[in-house]
């Protein structure tokens, strides 16, 4: 539909320069307040594509929100549960009439930052993140010997951590399950932004004469079976700026894999996409979900970062995290990650991809991989509760998750002050993510609101 001729007017105002106060007050007298902030915040050539439904693309909304830009933000994510990313949980599973979810990939967060501080603030406020305040420390898996976290030294050489859990003055995880932690997150970004959950982007073409970007993908990819579910079709079109927060995107061979054509020869956007796929080094986990029966016996812990373990890094009580649901049979959940050792090794004779084809995680991929862990897990707890041999009971469940890129041992580059993102301001072309700055909750989300707060700047310069 054709634009009105009050809207039309409004927009000339703005592109006249004329200032934001001014055009207050002649929209007062005019009556035409409501269109200019349209003309402002919704022009057809301000509208961005957000690649990525975690913290760092959540957070990217969340900046465009805050500037007036969030009705004509999409957000595209493969998942089928909606916002989550890495710190989504576990799909639910029934055991003895009950259904049960663990969180499989992020296990907690930390918050050093002010300005993220004051989101975790916000967060615990409406119920979407609780403080953790259970009994962490370092355990030897050879003797069982557990060091609580404020007798373990932390000065001189470097020691073995987990993403703080041994230095943090506060421990966050979200409430019932991590997931909450986006779930929140999109909550305070409003309902301006349009979420597409279960919407994978495949494609993304800039067109070089209108500087704009077309976004294509399918719907429903059924992930881990490597099946497309509908065929490829073009999502938008005509997006100012693009932002890529999904680390697979780049990726070729797996289900998030995705083609960006258009990029000028010569800018830094090319050059940084065609790197993205080498650099940074990503780093693989597993995670095995494991769940033990209430007689069996309890160690002093809630969480360890475990030592001298060629398979173990961390062994994590599911179930003592606040706003767990209390099960009636008594289940204890645990989380045991792998050492990034055990993970290389294991991704080096199972890989991620073979022949150009992705390998799904199917039962048969972990048929030789699970016991592995499982078994070093229940190793570890039975030494941990005191029996030399490592004797623990088999657990009622277990299945196992692979993270090919959990972390990243590197970034990508600086593109804006900080140097937490990348943003081409003349492509219109971001990337945000943890994978850019360093591993963690917090670094996505700063990565996230810093690439937001670069797009709000070309956006604003087209007005």
């Amino acid at each position: 539909r054709a634009p009105s001729r009050s809207l039309m007017f409004a927009r000339a105002l703005v592109r006249a320069g004329l200032s934001r106060p001014f055009l207050r007050r002649a929209s007062n007298r005019v009556g035409i307040s409501r269109i200019v902030h349209a003309g402002m915040a919704s022009g057809d050539d301000t509208r961005v594509a957000i690649v990525g439904g975690g913290v760092a693309g959540i957070a990217c909304a969340q900046s465009l929100v805050a500037n007036g830009f969030g009705k004509r933000v999409d957000i595209y994510d493969q998942g089928s549960r909606g916002p989550g990313g890495r710190t989504s949980s576990s799909r639910p599973v029934e055991v003895n009439g009950e259904t049960m979810a663990f969180d499989h990939g992020a296990q907690f967060f930390t918050a050093n930052d002010p300005k993220f501080k004051t989101v975790c603030e916000e967060l615990k406020a409406k119920g979407y993140v609780a403080r953790w305040d259970g009994v962490f420390g370092t355990l030897n898996a050879f003797d069982g010997v557990f060091i609580p976290k404020r007798r373990v030294e932390t000065s001189g050489p470097p020691r073995q951590d987990f993403f703080k859990l041994l230095t943090a003055d506060e421990v966050l995880v979200g409430v019932p399950t991590n997931q909450a932690i986006c779930e929140g997150l999109r909550a305070l970004a409003g309902d301006d932004v349009t979420a597409h959950w279960h919407t994978t982007v495949t494609g993304l073409d800039r067109d070089a004469s209108r500087k704009t970007w077309s976004v294509s993908g399918v719907n429903k990819r059924r992930l881990d079976e490597g099946q497309a579910g509908s065929k490829e079709k073009r999502l938008s079109g005509r997006n100012a700026a693009v932002v890529v927060c999904d680390v697979m995107a780049a990726r070729k061979g797996t289900p998030g894999t995705c083609a960006v054509t258009g990029l000028p020869e010569r800018g830094d956007a090319a050059n940084t996409w065609a790197a993205f796929a080498k650099v940074p080094e990503r780093v693989g986990l597993f995670s095995c979900m494991l769940a033990f029966d209430a007689s069996a016996p309890k160690p002093e812990f809630d969480a360890a970062v475990v030592t001298g373990s060629d398979v173990l890094g961390l062994l994590v009580r599911d179930s003592s995290k606040p706003g767990r649901a209390k099960r009636r049979d008594g289940l204890e959940r645990w989380v045991a990650v792998t050492t990034t050792k055990f993970a290389e090794e294991t991704i080096a004779s199972a890989p991620l991809v073979v022949d150009g084809t992705y390998n799904p995680q199917t039962a048969e991929y972990f048929a030789k991989i699970e016991p592995k862990i499982v078994d070093e897990a229940r190793r570890v707890l039975g030494v941990a509760c005191g029996d030399d041999d490592g004797e623990y009971p088999a657990p009622t469940h277990a299945k196992c998750q692979r993270w090919g890129a959990a972390y990243h041992s590197g970034a990508v580059g600086e593109g804006v002050p900080g140097g937490v993102c990348f943003f081409d301001t003349d492509a219109g072309f971001g990337m945000a993510g943890d994978f850019i700055q360093g591993p963690g909750v917090e670094a996505a989300w700063l990565s996230g609101e810093a690439v937001g707060r670069a797009t709000v700047r070309k956006l604003k310069a087209k007005l």
